[in-house]
């Protein structure tokens, strides 16, 4: 197998596992993988071959059964996209002589064709082109011979070259392999929208050479995403600037910012986490959590962006006073200092810029069950120096558009690795072990122009890290486990609202409340803000109305905001008040886990709205009625052994409120 040859090659063993266990591909996908296979082994296998293999989607009984299952349940999940795995990529990965180039693309054109022929496609591009005159058939097959001689850019080039656009070629077949339509080209500066197959073509202005960079099935690119082929120059290049970029962890004596020669272990490790306002209820608890109720005593790093903290003067108090408590200390603040490191990007800094030689990141909103010290000595670790963690989607099923036929592999130029997506809420990372990766996520992250965000090719920083990994062969482990989803059950109908992480064991360690955030207050319905402000002017002009009828001395308008607010009734709360009387609702009653006996590909996350036991503006994650699920059991939280916690979390939250008032 593909992954099996990279993975071995770069000690990431855990990559094949995936792989073993996801069985989703098509009938060809297997084929395909044997006769590289047999390539490898010295067989006259050539690039033709693998092309019309990698053109062949046609699907097994199981996947069309599923499909339409699938085509059932639109109305619960219309955000996942599905798609068979072919290994587009992988099939035009070998450097081949322009000849057989030339004929590989010919064949592949031919696969298309036949396809296009089964399911009447073709008969309506040839009806449509006969209907028009002479010149619009000639014109067809004047784009036909010209793509004969458009090429494929040669593998495994150390040098970028100089293109001139040429603009966008149409094909048919929602295949770039597909025959010619000339009548749906673009110039260089167009953009081309969203179903399009095709491809741009550039020519090198050195050579004279003409190829086809930014090769798009009718699938390769999010529905939201267009682009032009103007790009194609900036597109072509960008591994060529990125490989440069990680050069520079080569050079000898390089060391990432801050790192020191220090042995103490204590010292070496840490958990880092970035904070803004918003999130503080959120790190305070967990942080408290880890401190009182876990007894981790690893020292943590606070990074901050001093201008979003500007906007709430208070925001750090909580922090700071568990800074300075004898019990929870060990802690230190950073301030961000680079502008351009805002959103997912400062996390990347924060990471990139650690005091700690090993980390465990962790999102403010992420908590573990238990003390995870132990990380730090687990054999993964050890052996791998990273240990990764899967999102809920994988290339059969992914909201995220990351799949066979994704344009994002020929972005950083490698071979599409099948395996889950990673959700980037913790990351365990020896980052004096893994400088060079580290500066390729850095350029990644920001370099400008960004593809993966314009281009909607990756989701902020989540893939980002295994992808700088995997393109560097730098070993790593990925957690087996898929994720488990923590939520509520109401009237037998489940919302999760929590991501739970395992450890290599398959033993849950981190619940991150990525959908439902700790706020330590009651949840309240939006406010129209406008309104409000419309109330408060007037509500103010009565005040000072009624004190001058009185004869009183009319307040400076700092006193009429608070007199206003005083007066003010609070939005409705969403959510009825608990039992116990802390401010944020409990949303950890069952605990949702895929069965260890089912096949990979059945892991299937569904995103739904569970009204009317939720609110409508809630996203619920998993299988809204368990009890029909082949795949996913439940368990209720208080017989695991984290029950308990999220009430430890949800007190914790609760005083940040008070600190800040106090």
């Amino acid at each position: 197998m593909l992954c099996r040859r990279l993975t071995v090659a770069a000690g990431c063993l855990a990559c094949c596992w995936w792989e073993a266990q996801y069985t989703a591909a098509s009938e060809s996908s297997v084929a395909f993988e044997q006769q590289v296979e047999e390539q490898q082994g010295g067989s006259s296998m050539d690039l033709a071959a693998m092309l019309k293999a990698a053109n062949d989607q046609e699907a097994d009984t199981q996947q069309e059964q599923e499909r339409q299952q699938n085509t059932k349940e639109t109305e619960e999940d219309t955000a996942t996209f599905e798609v068979t795995p072919i290994p587009t990529q992988a099939a035009i990965d070998t450097p081949m002589e322009a000849s057989q180039v030339r004929e590989a693309l010919h064949l592949a054109r031919e696969a298309v064709v036949a396809k296009m022929d089964a399911d009447g496609s073709m008969s309506l591009l040839l009806s449509a082109s006969g209907s028009q005159m002479s010149d619009e058939v000639r014109r067809q097959q004047e784009a036909e011979e010209l793509a004969r001689d458009t090429l494929l850019l040669p593998k495994g080039e150390m040098k970028p070259r100089n293109f001139k656009c040429l603009g966008w070629k149409s094909t048919g077949g929602c295949s770039p392999f597909g025959p010619r339509k000339p009548v749906n080209d673009f110039s260089c500066t167009k953009m081309v929208p969203h179903g399009h197959s095709g491809y741009c073509e550039v020519e090198d202005t050195d050579t004279g050479e003409r190829f086809r960079v930014m090769r798009r099935y009718c699938s390769s690119s999010r529905w939201e995403m267009s682009f032009r082929c103007s790009d194609a120059s900036n597109f072509v290049n960008f591994h060529f600037k990125a490989r440069e970029a990680a050069d520079n962890a080569l050079t000898p004596g390089f060391a990432l910012p801050n790192i020191q020669n220090a042995t103490n272990e204590q010292q070496r490790d840490g958990i880092v986490m970035v904070v803004y306002p918003k999130l503080i209820p959120s790190a305070y608890a967990t942080i408290k959590t880890l401190r009182e109720v876990l007894g981790c005593r690893l020292p943590i790093e606070i990074w901050y962006r001093k201008a979003e903290m500007n906007a709430d003067p208070n925001a750090m108090k909580p922090l700071s006073a568990l800074a300075a408590d004898n019990e929870t200390s060990t802690m230190s603040f950073h301030e961000i200092t680079d502008w351009h490191a805002s959103g997912y990007g400062a996390k990347v800094f924060a990471i990139y810029n650690s005091y700690f030689e090993r980390i465990l990141f962790l999102d403010a909103d992420n908590v573990p069950s238990r003390d995870p010290t132990f990380l730090f000595s687990s054999p993964e670790f050890v052996e791998n120096g990273a240990v990764f963690w899967p999102d809920f989607w994988h290339p059969g099923r992914t909201i995220f558009n990351i799949h066979s036929q994704s344009l994002l592999w020929e972005l950083i130029d490698m071979p599409f690795i099948n395996m889950f997506e990673q959700e980037s809420g913790q990351l365990l990372i020896d980052r004096r072990r893994h400088a060079e990766a580290l500066e390729l996520v850095k350029f990644y992250t920001f370099h400008r122009p960004s593809h993966f965000d314009y281009m909607k090719l990756v989701h902020g920083d989540k893939d980002l890290f295994r992808l700088a990994w995997l393109k560097l062969g730098a070993p790593f482990h990925m957690i087996k486990a898929p994720p488990a989803l923590a939520g509520k059950t109401i009237n037998e109908s489940f919302c999760g609202l929590t991501m739970v992480q395992h450890d290599a064991q398959g033993e849950v360690l981190f619940l991150h409340r990525n959908s439902h955030k700790l706020l330590g207050e009651p949840l309240r319905e939006e406010v129209d803000y406008r309104s409000r402000a419309i109330a408060r002017s007037r509500k103010k002009a009565e005040i000072r109305t009624r004190y001058r009828n009185e004869g009183k001395e009319i307040p400076p308008w700092s006193e009429l905001d608070a007199l206003v607010q005083a007066e003010e009734t609070p939005a409705p709360t969403i959510e009825p008040p608990e039992p116990d009387g802390y401010p944020d609702s409990i949303v950890w009653t069952h605990l949702l886990s895929f069965n260890s006996t089912s096949k990979q590909e059945n892991y299937y996350v569904k995103t739904y709205n569970a009204d009317p036991e939720f609110p409508k503006s809630q996203n619920c994650y998993g299988e809204r009625n368990v009890s029909k699920s082949k795949h996913f059991y439940a368990q209720e939280v208080a017989d695991l052994p984290f029950a308990g916690l999220e009430t430890d979390l949800r007190r914790f939250a609760a005083e940040t409120v008070e600190i800040k008032k106090a």
